[in-house]
């Protein structure tokens, strides 16, 4: 199976929700976002990530909340990375709760070009969700808390070039699942790209974005209001091949949406009834991304909150 492509300009609300409901991801195009402001908003990622690290230290995020800032989890990060197996990338993340501080001094245009493309999937993401409200019948009510008073961050990965080899079992992002609603992405093309399972198959699937489409992905949270129709995205990024290794960096710029932290997700009735299964249990968004967030750096086998990537079957709860 391949991944669908939705071209929002004509797509119908039920198209969107069949993509999903099939693949757990789809390829978008027709979604409004400015493809100068997206190549914009790579460049002046780069121009950060490419300072000493000592300007970079500047803005890293300081161990406590929510993760935002300045994260060099490929290397000695342990705050961030725990006891598991540093990916080899490093990260730049503000958020809709964000502080002055996680700004840069430099560029000095990351900020507005940032809150620019921020706005931008902000109104992408709700009309979307609008979208999937209304073909899955989930409750109208409930919609607010995932567009209007929504919590998203907005995240750029640097896969730099391998000058060294990695560590056995060491890749730039091993397998998971997102934690939220839905997570829009966008990436340069380079050896070591991104890869996703689909559900009910085997093997991966390459992703190859051009300028004028992003990956749209489900996530943990979606995915227990619809009672797992929809399933979370599996997904990982691989190194580049050995030749390549040492020329090939590759940066994604990822918008991750929530619902509010307050919000108590529970599997819609009409989900619950199409599904045919028993209802899972509510999740808390604030909680279920703190566990999340603590889970990433213990081992795979120690983890919780992340999907089985054999069967799609939830590890927790």
């Amino acid at each position: 199976m391949d991944v669908p492509v939705i071209d929002l300009s004509t797509a119908s609300d039920d198209e969107l929700a069949e993509a999903l409901l099939r693949g757990s991801c789809a390829l978008l195009i027709g979604h409004g976002i400015p493809v100068d402001l997206q190549l914009e908003a790579f460049a002046v990622a780069k121009e950060f990530f490419d300072q000493p690290y000592d300007e970079k230290e500047r803005v890293r995020w300081d161990g406590q909340g929510i993760w935002r800032g300045y994260q060099p989890i490929s290397g000695e990060a342990t705050d961030i990375v725990g006891e598991r197996l540093p990916d080899l990338s490093d990260r730049f993340e503000v958020h809709t709760l964000g502080d002055d501080w996680q700004w840069p001094a430099y560029p000095a245009r990351l900020r507005e070009v940032w809150s620019a493309y921020f706005a931008h999937c902000s109104d992408l993401v709700s009309r979307l969700m609008g979208m999937l409200v209304h073909s899955l019948d989930l409750p109208a009510e409930q919609l607010p808390a995932w567009t209007d008073h929504q919590f998203a961050s907005l995240l750029c990965n640097d896969y730099f070039p391998h000058l060294e080899a990695p560590r056995p079992g060491q890749v730039r992002a091993e397998p998971h699942t997102d934690h939220g609603g839905l997570t829009v992405l966008a990436a340069e093309e380079a050896p070591g790209g991104l890869e996703v399972r689909l559900p009910g198959q085997d093997g991966w699937v390459p992703i190859v974005l051009d300028d004028d489409t992003v990956l749209l992905q489900a996530g943990d949270l979606l995915s227990r209001w619809t009672n797992r129709r929809i399933r979370g995205n599996i997904h990982r990024v691989v190194n580049p091949p050995a030749a390549a290794a040492a020329q090939a960096r590759r940066l994604s710029l990822v918008y991750f949406h929530h619902p509010s932290l307050d919000t108590l997700v529970v599997p819609a009735p009409s989900s619950v009834m199409a599904s045919g299964e028993p209802a899972l249990p509510p999740l808390h968004t604030g909680e279920h991304c703190s566990r999340r967030q603590v889970a990433y750096g213990r081992p795979p086998t120690e983890r919780v909150g992340q999907y089985d990537d054999r069967d799609g079957r939830v590890l927790e709860q």
